[in-house]
C-alpha cells in the first residue's frame, strides 16, 4: 500500500508542468487580446429622448371621382409614383368623353364655315356689293361659333379629366399598407382608397426638452438606438415650437438605410452642453472596478500598461476619458479582464480571438 502511494505521487509530480516555465525569465505568458484606437473628437454629455421611426410620406389616398371599384392594389404591393393603386368603372366616363369630342368636332366645322363666310362677306363689303349690316351679322355669327368651339374644347378636357380620375394614381413611390375599400364597393369623391407608405424614406421623430435647444442644429449628427442596434444620423428638421405642458419640442432625424421598420420605438441621444474636444475610447476598453475605472494601453514594447481614467460624456460606442492616454494610443477591448502590468500581448486584431470577437463587454450596460 505504501509503495502504491509513492508511485501515484511520482506520476503526479512528473505530469505537472513547472510553474516557472510560463515565460522565459519567469514572467506571465503573452495574453491574447484584441485592440482598438483612442480617438480625439468633440463630445458633450447627452440625454436620451424617446422617438418613433416613421415614414416621411404616409398618406391615405382618396378617390376624386365616383364609381364602382374594379381594382385595388394588395397590401404589401410596391407602387411607383404615377402608377395606379386602384381603378373605378370608367364606362360612363368614356361615353362622356366620346360625346364631348363629337360635339367639339361639329362645332369646329361650324366655326370654320362661319370664318369662311365672314371672309367672303368682307370682300363683298369692300367691293361695295354688300351692306355693312349684313357683314356685321356674319361677323357676330363667326364670333359665336368660335366661342362655342372653345367651350366644346373645354368640355373635352373635363371629360378627359373625369376619365383620368377613374384611375387613382400614387403621388409617390411606396408600399400599400392597407386597403380602405374593396373591389365591388361604390366610391364617392373624397373616399379613402388605400394607405400608401414610403418605406424607403424614414425618419425618427422625438420630443426633446426645450433646455437642449441651444445645443442642437439641423445637420448635427446624433446617436439613435433601439437598445440593441444603433446608428449615427443627422438631424433633418427642428420644429421650434415647444409644448407648454411637457416643455418639449420635436426634432426629426433622417434615417437613411436604417435597420428598423416603421413604428419601431427608439431613443435619440441629444447633447445637454456645448461639445468639448476630448480623447475617447470604445466602451469595451473600459474596465470598471470598485476603486475606479482603467484601460489597458499597448506600450511600445507590446506589453500592457494600466492607465487609470475618469470617464465623461458618451457618444454611441465611445466614452470620453481623462488620464495618461492620448489620441492614437491602442487600447485593449477584448481580453482585458485578467491582464497584469507589463504582461506581453499577443494582438489578434486580424484573427479570431480565443474568446470569440463577440464576447462580453468589460463595461456593464448603462
Amino acid at each position: 500500500m505504501i509503495r502504491l502511494t509513492f508511485l501515484i505521487a511520482a506520476i503526479l509530480l512528473l505530469s505537472t508542468p513547472a510553474l516557472d516555465a510560463q515565460q522565459p525569465g519567469g514572467g506571465p505568458p503573452p495574453a491574447a487580446v484584441r485592440t482598438d484606437v483612442a480617438v480625439s473628437r468633440d463630445m458633450a454629455p447627452t440625454i436620451q429622448s424617446p422617438a418613433t421611426v416613421l415614414s416621411r410620406s404616409d398618406s391615405r389616398i382618396a378617390a376624386e371621382a365616383a364609381g364602382r371599384v374594379v381594382h385595388v392594389a394588395e397590401p404589401g404591393d410596391w407602387v411607383e409614383a404615377g402608377e395606379p393603386v386602384a381603378r373605378l368603372d370608367d364606362r360612363q366616363a368614356r361615353l362622356q368623353l366620346a360625346e364631348a369630342r363629337s360635339r367639339h368636332a361639329r362645332l369646329s366645322e361650324n366655326a370654320r364655315f362661319q370664318e369662311e363666310e365672314f371672309q367672303r362677306w368682307t370682300r363683298l363689303a369692300e367691293a361695295g356689293t354688300a351692306p355693312q349690316t349684313r357683314l356685321r351679322e356674319v361677323e357676330l355669327a363667326r364670333n359665336l361659333a368660335q366661342q362655342e368651339r372653345s367651350e366644346a374644347a373645354s368640355a373635352v378636357q373635363r371629360a378627359q379629366l373625369d376619365l383620368d380620375r377613374t384611375e387613382i394614381l400614387a403621388p409617390f413611390s411606396g408600399r400599400v399598407a392597407e386597403r380602405l375599400i374593396e373591389v365591388g364597393e361604390y366610391s364617392a369623391p373624397g373616399a379613402n382608397i388605400v394607405r400608401l407608405v414610403d418605406t424607403n424614406s424614414l425618419e425618427a421623430r422625438a420630443q426633446t426638452p426645450v433646455a437642449v435647444a441651444p445645443y442642437i442644429a439641423v445637420g448635427d449628427m446624433i446617436h439613435v438606438s433601439d437598445g440593441t442596434t444603433g446608428m449615427d444620423a443627422a438631424i433633418r428638421a427642428i420644429v421650434p415650437v415647444g409644448d407648454s405642458v411637457s416643455r418639449t419640442f420635436e426634432i426629426r432625424v433622417d434615417l437613411e438605410d436604417a435597420p428598423w421598420i416603421i413604428g419601431t420605438a427608439v431613443r435619440v441621444s441629444v447633447p445637454t452642453e456645448t461639445p468639448r474636444h476630448v480623447v475617447a475610447v470604445p466602451r469595451d476598453a473600459l474596465v470598471l472596478r470598485t476603486q475606479g475605472s482603467h484601460v489597458w494601453v499597448v506600450a511600445e514594447d507590446n506589453t500592457a500598461r494600466q492607465v487609470q481614467v475618469r470617464t465623461g460624456a458618451q457618444d454611441g460606442e465611445y466614452v470620453a476619458v481623462e488620464g495618461e492616454i492620448g489620441a492614437g494610443d491602442r487600447v485593449v477591448v477584448r481580453g482585458a479582464e485578467n491582464l497584469r502590468p507589463g504582461q506581453p500581448l499577443n494582438i489578434l486584431d486580424d484573427a479570431e480571438t480565443a474568446g470569440g470577437g463577440d464576447g462580453p463587454s468589460n463595461v456593464s450596460p448603462t
